[in-house]
């Protein structure tokens, strides 16, 4: 059996995996085998960013609003 690496853009990754998924002769790594081998602060960091993708899915489909990175660092100055 040989390996591949891909680098695949976040937006088409859902539907590449799927695509991947359906051929009966791939075999995928789950992601989840990857994160078990992660640091307790390496999980952390992962949470997090997952956390801001998730955010940032949520406001480009609307179901949350995005402020001006002006005005956040505007209300950091303030405090």
């Amino acid at each position: 059996m040989r390996q591949v690496t891909l680098n695949i853009p976040e937006n088409q990754f859902s539907f590449f995996m799927k695509l991947v998924c359906s051929l009966n002769f791939v075999q995928v790594n789950d992601s989840e085998q990857v994160e078990d081998k992660l640091s307790p602060e390496q999980k952390e960091t992962w949470a997090l960013i997952n956390t801001g993708f998730e955010e940032l899915k949520e406001v480009q489909e609307g179901k949350r609003k995005a402020r001006p990175v002006k005005a956040l660092l505007d209300e950091l100055d303030a405090s």
